[in-house]
């Protein structure tokens, strides 16, 4: 059997949908970061994922992989919060031909005084949409659709909780 060459209207209709969440959900929160602390929604994700790493230090590639940028948009991210004394980079003793990314103490310190508004959007935006049964399934969904795509990003999150 020929496959379809257009979505169905149901198809074209969540497709839509979804590509509208991923188009103004990250551009609300770039918004309320810009005015609470005067970063983009990339920028904070580099110091959310720095702040949960063990010892506050991540490989760059990893960094890349978690915050979901490329490792050129991640370099330029670093560079900008390098220059706010944000985060640090340094060769990794281990192995020269890798860069270490570290949060610094004031990126720690802006962390935690931006993350109480920033989790308050989030709920605001996403969660206080949903009841419980609707939120797991958004889980369940976003990572069906993440797995094959970014293995690696699913792999770097906490295990799935119940309830």
């Amino acid at each position: 059997m020929d496959e379809p060459t257009h979505l169905s209207p149901q198809q074209d209709r969540t497709w839509s949908l979804l590509v509208g969440v991923m188009t103004w959900l990250p551009a609300e929160l770039d918004a309320h970061l810009e005015r609470a602390a005067g970063v983009s929604h990339a920028e904070y994700q580099a110091l959310r994922w720095l702040s949960a790493s063990e010892d506050r230090e991540v490989h760059m590639s990893g960094l890349a992989t978690t915050a979901n940028v490329t490792p050129s948009h991640l370099s330029r991210i670093v560079a900008r919060l390098e220059k706010r004394h944000w985060i640090t980079r340094s060769s990794d003793p281990d192995d020269a031909r890798r860069t270490l990314a570290r949060l610094t103490e004031a990126g720690a310190q802006l962390v935690d005084r931006v993350e109480p508004g920033y989790a308050r959007e989030v709920r605001r935006l996403v969660f206080d949409r949903l009841d419980a049964d609707r939120a797991e399934q958004l889980e369940g969904l976003t990572e069906a659709v993440l797995t094959p795509l970014r293995p690696d990003c699913v792999r770097a999150l906490p295990p799935r909780t119940s309830g």
